[in-house]
């Protein structure tokens, strides 16, 4: 919650504090982290291949904090900054599972998320609609003494929504991730309109939000995704024919109610996206690919240093310009990870980001319980966007792809620890039986419906 609402506080609530209040978060994950530790009863077990999954992770650990100490680095403070960047979310991936205690409760915090999401992506249209002189378009600045500049799109140079978060980054890391998270509980409910209103309701207020960004890759990434879920749900019997044809009637509603929403963010987004030069965007595209392979050629081979490419170590220095660079300034995360950790931190960070879709895909794929499966498949192609997503430079996004994985592994767990029996489920509504193994139901629960 406080990830989501701490940009209001630092934007609107309290401008003077936005150094302490971002910090605010670690310190109650590491009280958090801390609680776990001395609590020694829990124990709960682990699906085949996190224990590879752990000793990578240990082993990038071991390498970042040999980082810290590189000759090349400008200071040791901003190796501990790029350490913190880099490692100090993906605890909550092993730690989320032990708060969900139940397939109950699981979604129903899902759907609480959902509902909190409303008034967020709300906001986006407001401040559209409130105008650049308005009080609530405003960033957060690199210096508490200087005002950030605002960003526009559109030929009536609209401001671009930034929500309750820091930056836009956030906001949008926030509105696609909210969004597939609808999806896979949509999913889950077989796409049914009969008490699902809310999370429907915000699935399209979350899309309308997207336009307000002004982000184009936004947009983009959710039309592809959706495309791979849609395809891999009908591939694994979880899209089956009355549940598909449902679909094809609420999906053309929820557009044309999301367009319709915030008509002039969608006509500024519609003019952005229709200046972008081809061969720009191919650039884009390939840009990771090319800025990584001169990162290898020309940064030294044990790198800069963690950190060093990070916007906080200008500020830890004191300076305008990171002259520690030596010249390597990139703006893709892989070509960041290259400069700073050099090929051996490069090749451990991206194997870790390649496993973790792999095993989580895998441990999707062996859900009997569909309503796990239709939402598993979903955060399994979230985590295989990691690959090429920021996960280290935007704290948003690396505090939702850690929880994504604890998602998975929770449904794992809880399924595991039901336990299972043979038999037969009834699809969503298609009237069509399975040879899936159903969970066995705990005490007390209903569950005659997959949902």
């Amino acid at each position: 919650m406080l990830l989501v609402f701490e940009g209001a506080l630092r934007k609107w609530a309290f401008p003077w504090a936005q150094a302490q209040l971002y910090l605010v978060k670690d310190g109650i994950l590491f009280a958090v982290y801390l609680g776990f530790i001395l609590d020694s009863s829990k124990n709960l077990p682990a699906p085949k291949g996190i224990g590879l999954i752990k000793i990578v992770l240990i082993v990038d650990f071991v390498w970042g904090c040999i980082e810290v100490l590189n000759p090349n680095s400008p200071s040791i403070l901003v190796g501990l900054m790029g350490l913190k960047s880099y490692f100090l979310y993906a605890p909550v991936a092993f730690i989320l599972p032990y708060a969900i205690k139940s397939r109950e409760h699981l979604f129903l915090l899902i759907r609480r998320y959902l509902i909190m999401a409303i008034p967020v992506a709300v906001l986006g249209f407001i401040q559209i609609a409130a105008g650049p002189a308005s009080s609530l378009n405003v960033y957060v600045s690199h210096s508490e003494d200087t005002a950030a500049m605002l960003s526009y799109f559109g030929q009536e140079n609209l401001v671009r929504a930034s929500g309750t978060f820091s930056y836009i980054s956030g906001y949008t890391a926030f509105l696609n991730f909210v969004a597939l998270l609808a999806i896979g509980y949509n999913m889950g409910h077989g796409w049914r309109l009969k008490n699902n209103i809310v999370p429907l309701a915000a699935l399209t207020l979350i899309v309308g939000a997207m336009f307000t960004t002004g982000s184009r890759g936004t947009i983009y990434t959710l039309l592809a995704v959706s495309l791979v879920v849609l395809w891999l749900a009908a591939r694994n019997r979880i899209l089956p024919l009355q549940t598909a044809m449902r679909l094809c009637m609420l999906m053309p509603v929820i557009a044309i109610l999301a367009l319709n929403i915030s008509p002039q963010a969608v006509e500024a987004f519609m003019e952005r996206a229709g200046e972008a030069d081809t061969s720009y965007t191919l650039f884009r595209i390939f840009s990771p690919l090319y800025q990584t392979i001169e990162a290898l050629s020309d940064a030294p081979f044990l790198g800069i240093g963690i950190g060093t490419t990070h916007p906080s170590a200008i500020t830890i220095m004191g300076g305008e310009f990171p002259w520690w660079l030596q010249g390597l300034l990139n703006e893709d995360e892989m070509a960041r990870v290259t400069v700073e950790l050099g090929p051996i931190g490069l090749l451990l960070t991206y194997l870790l980001r390649f496993l973790i879709p792999a095993f989580a895909m895998r441990w999707v794929m062996s859900f009997k319980d569909l309503a796990y499966r239709a939402l598993g498949i979903v955060l399994a192609v979230y985590l295989a966007m990691g690959i090429i997503a920021p996960i280290m430079l935007n704290v948003t996004l690396g505090l939702y792809y850690w929880g994504t994985l604890g998602l998975v592994l929770a449904m794992w767990q809880l399924e595991q620890a039901r336990g299972t029996r043979t038999g037969t489920v009834v699809a969503w509504g298609a009237g069509q039986k399975t040879n899936l193994q159903p969970i066995t139901p705990l005490a007390g629960a209903d569950h005659r419906r997959p949902f």
